[in-house]
């Protein structure tokens, strides 16, 4: 079987640390093309825009998304609409009316399409979630706190309106969440933190439940100034699961288990594989709708400004 000829689109930091590592290690792949204004992608045709890879590149069969999300629907458009399977990293696009219009693009084209929610594809997640099903759930806490200086450095779209701010990392969160709970959650209150200089939170706390009134609650810091908490405890009427290190580390009533040692994005690119072969879509939005319903009923705190020497 030939490999699936792969387009990718945006070649910044999570392209060049991720997507392209992930992609060259997968024999059912091959990196043929990449559209970006910026540095150049070594070893294949690099092109300015993706109208120019369409028209003038090599052939291929589907496309891979690292852009920022504002601009992204476009983008993902013109690929969908050229008949390309397409892999979108997250979140899939700026609002939640652009990734539905997506969908049903899809559907209509008939081609694959992957919302790439990776932290999904942790070592931890699958083992969490074989504990979980048979549990009786109590609540959940969310703690998810980085530097957006050290993750994100000078990308100053994070800041701008469509840019999510905190919830770019917190949406992670919010991925593997809503992946091991059986019942949609629901945004109750939310507060977020924005500094006076920018469009998007850098901070934000949020309460969520369910029907049966399970109490989750998350905490998301984009100015943590040490170590990276990404953590999310389970509560259980049987015991505590407990997730660390985005989902890389797993334990039950404080015993480490044993995980899969296989990589976040080794395990997407594997699924968009199995996704094209199948015809077949995954196209989940409940992380982008609970990040939509935390700005449609958060309140809104200005905070100090917020300055970033790489910008």
């Amino acid at each position: 079987m030939q490999p699936i000829r792969l387009g990718l689109v945006g070649y910044g930091k999570i392209a060049q640390d991720q997507h392209v590592p992930a992609i060259k290690a997968d024999p059912g792949f091959r990196l043929v093309a990449v559209a970006t204004q910026g540095k150049p992608c070594a070893g294949v045709e690099n092109f300015h825009s993706l109208s120019e890879l369409l028209e003038h590149g090599p052939e291929v069969d589907a496309i891979a998304f690292c852009t920022p999300p504002q601009g992204r629907f476009a983008l993902v458009q013109q690929a969908l609409a050229a008949g390309k399977h397409v892999l979108v990293e997250k979140p899939p696009c700026a609002t939640l009316g652009e990734a539905l219009a997506l969908v049903s693009q899809a559907q209509q084209q008939g081609v694959s399409a992957l919302f790439a929610w990776h932290s999904r594809y942790a070592p931890g997640i699958e083992a969490a979630r074989d504990w979980l099903a048979s549990r009786t759930l109590q609540s959940v806490q969310i703690d998810w706190k980085e530097d957006v200086r050290k993750w994100h450095p000078g990308q100053t779209w994070i800041w701008q309106p469509g840019g999510l701010g905190v919830f770019d990392p917190g949406i992670n969160a919010l991925s593997i969440v809503t992946y091991l709970l059986t019942q949609p959650l629901f945004v109750k209150s939310a507060e977020l933190r924005v500094p006076d200089n920018c469009q998007s939170p850098i901070a934000a706390s949020i309460k969520m439940s369910d029907v049966h009134r399970l109490d989750v609650q998350a905490e998301f810091d984009f100015d943590h100034g040490h170590d990276e908490l990404w953590s999310i405890e389970i509560r259980c009427a049987e015991g505590v699961l407990r997730l660390d290190n985005g989902g890389a580390l797993l334990s039950i009533d404080g015993v480490r288990q044993a995980v899969s040692e296989e990589g976040e994005y080794t395990a997407v690119y594997r699924h968009f594989r199995q996704l094209i072969g199948d015809r077949a879509s995954d196209v989940d939005l409940q992380p982008l709708r609970l990040v939509a319903d935390s700005f449609f009923v958060g309140s809104r705190v200005a905070v100090e400004p917020f300055y970033d020497p790489a910008r």
